[in-house]
């Protein structure tokens, strides 16, 4: 069975990718896996990279395929990409090129030569992409927090001393505010829910998706 691994990083044009892979698949009946190697771990994600993440999420159940987000365990991505796609027994890959001019291709440590030297017997899909220009980061690095209940709901919280354990997550600050403004974001099983902050508390209606 045909086994394709579309490898994604970039919201931009991630979609346009799984849409190829996801062709492929139907047309040799077989299946489509979804790469997204993550620069850090989950608790060292920025507020930017996590919502990049929850959009894949999203993609991957409209077009109904596996997503599997993982940090990298190599400092080159290709090493990862060729190692996952050994142990998927993949048959073909899936993956984005942005156009490079002469001297960037020249001074650039190229994705898909690597992969060429790595695998054999796998067959390269190589989706021409649009150079995009990234959002300037509006939220802090995110922190360690919990949700305490108070009499009216709930509140963020930095400390850890508090006798009744509260719900932890991650809490990732506006930039712009000088108040607890921002989201708060706890992992709920395998996927993560993000609750909106204001002055340090999560309002009434919010509170609905924070139930266990």
């Amino acid at each position: 069975m045909e086994k394709i691994v579309v490898c994604i990083s970039n919201p931009y044009y991630a979609e346009k990718l799984i849409q190829r892979g996801k062709v492929l698949a139907d047309a040799f009946k077989g299946e489509c896996v979804v790469l997204n190697v993550l620069k850090a771990p989950f608790d060292e994600l920025d507020f930017n990279q996590l919502q990049t993440k929850l959009m894949f999420e999203g993609l991957a159940d409209k077009y109904h395929v596996q997503l599997i987000s993982e940090p990298s365990k190599f400092k080159k991505i290709s090493y990862h990409i060729a190692q996952f796609a050994e142990e998927q027994k993949a048959t073909q890959i899936v993956i984005g090129q942005v156009t490079l001019s002469k001297l960037e291709l020249m001074l650039q440590d190229s994705l898909i030569n690597n992969l060429f030297e790595k695998l054999e017997g796998v067959d390269l899909h190589i989706v021409e992409v649009s150079r995009e220009v990234k959002d300037s980061e509006e939220y802090d690095r995110g922190i360690p927090a919990e949700l305490i209940k108070v009499a009216d709901g709930f509140e963020i919280s930095l400390k850890s001393d508090y006798e009744n354990e509260g719900k932890k997550g991650i809490f990732y600050k506006m930039r712009a505010s000088d108040f607890s403004n921002g989201f708060f974001v706890m992992k709920n099983g395998k996927e993560h829910q993000v609750i909106k902050v204001m002055h340090g508390k999560v309002k009434k209606e919010d509170i609905d998706q924070i139930n266990s």
